[in-house]
């Protein structure tokens, strides 16, 4: 619509998220990091991005000066997309009716974008949430298209794997959502360079573990020296964290993960939806 009216397009939102303002213990997790989100922005062609400082005093701000004071005196917009459930502004008080109401008025049109279903439900954030919070991460990933990924930096642990079970890269996330506990058939992302691995979420009950750990075994791959940060990217959920007699039960449960995560990046290979790692 940009392109064949000769504007630009722009997509406004705002950080932080407004209920880390208004409600700060409600505020969820982030499923995207703000950087790449604008990246990933920036890929489908968007001209802008306007990201709104959100704090008390644009939270007073009532539907109807929202639309007066930004879309309209600061940005001169043309043409508005939302969705039929879009809100807005202090207590709510702006929605679709309103922007049709003052669209002609102020010489913009409105355009209603009906909500994607899968499985005749809507998506959205809240959902996406719910999926990976409770470790449903296949369904997770066919609602964001993508794989969902968990950015951090790469911190020393005790050791206690290379010398007795696996070597792991332990991953200390940045404030994202982290999936349910436990063993995930994962990609380790570095370097330019995409991993196959197995990743573990949990506390590492048979060893005593302190914590929560987010430890990832690289499949065929030796490390000489660690990345300084990683990106897990989860692709599917093998079993639940198990605390085992041993460390010889655990060992052996570790080997029947990779090889199961071997075997779904082999099934993935020949349905050519999957590049060779590296």
């Amino acid at each position: 619509m940009a392109n064949a009216s000769g504007t630009c397009s722009a997509l406004v939102t705002f950080s932080p998220h407004p209920l880390e303002v208004l409600h700060p213990a409600k505020a969820p997790k982030l499923i995207l990091d703000p950087k790449e989100k604008i990246e990933r922005i920036r890929a489908l062609g968007v001209d802008y991005v306007l990201i709104l400082k959100f704090d008390r005093e644009l939270s007073l701000l009532s539907g109807e000066d929202f639309i007066r004071e930004i879309l309209v005196k600061s940005l001169r917009v043309r043409h508005v997309f939302v969705g039929r459930n879009f809100v807005f502004g202090h207590k709510r008080t702006g929605n679709v009716a309103l922007l049709e109401a003052l669209g002609q008025e102020c010489d913009y049109e409105v355009n209603v974008i009906s909500p994607v279903e899968v499985r005749g439900a809507r998506v959205s954030s809240t959902w996406i949430r719910e999926l990976i919070q409770s470790g449903r991460i296949s369904m997770a990933n066919r609602l964001l298209g993508r794989f969902y990924g968990l950015p951090g930096r790469i911190v020393h642990g005790q050791g206690f794997g290379r010398k007795f079970l696996f070597p792991t890269l332990n991953l200390q996330p940045e404030g994202s959502l982290l999936p349910a506990n436990g063993v995930y058939v994962s990609l380790a992302c570095f370097g330019g360079r995409n991993f196959q691995a197995v990743t573990n979420i949990g506390t590492r009950p048979t060893v005593s573990g302190t914590g929560l750990a987010v430890e990832t075994h690289l499949l065929h791959q030796n490390l000489e020296t660690p990345p300084d940060t990683m990106e897990v990217q989860f692709l599917h959920r093998l079993r639940d964290e198990q605390k085992f007699p041993g460390i010889e039960a655990l060992r052996a449960q570790i080997s029947k993960d990779v090889q199961r995560a071997s075997r779904f990046f082999r099934l993935l290979e020949r349905l050519h939806q999957f590049p060779l790692s590296g």
